[in-house]
């Protein structure tokens, strides 16, 4: 009788020491990644507002917009033939742009 119980509990710690038998007896599954698994994923949906459009604002004196415009290129202008002349004169790049900071 004592050698049947040394002998059961024997076994007991020898099972319970092979993970993949104590794998099988719990019914844990394999737990590999399968990278060519693909997933459903939920259909697209339209947000509730899509079709709402944005209203347009009203443009004051469009004529006044386009002399900006216009006002805004001359100055461009100006301002690259102004920094054609001074590139020439200035010892480095960095004393350039802190000049040009300054004017601003």
């Amino acid at each position: 009788m004592k050698n049947k119980f040394l002998f059961l509990i024997l076994i007991f710690f020898l099972i319970n020491a092979c993970q993949t038998v104590k794998d099988g007896l719990a019914g844990n599954k394999n737990r590999n990644s399968d990278e060519f698994l693909i997933e459903k994923k939920n259909p697209l949906e339209i947000p509730p507002e899509f079709g709402e459009l944005p209203k347009p604002s009203k443009k004051e004196n469009t004529a006044s917009n386009s002399e900006k415009i216009d006002e805004d290129l001359e100055k461009l202008f100006q301002n690259d033939t102004i920094t054609k002349k001074s590139v020439g004169k200035d010892k480095s790049a960095e004393d350039f742009v802190l000049k040009q900071i300054k004017k601003n």
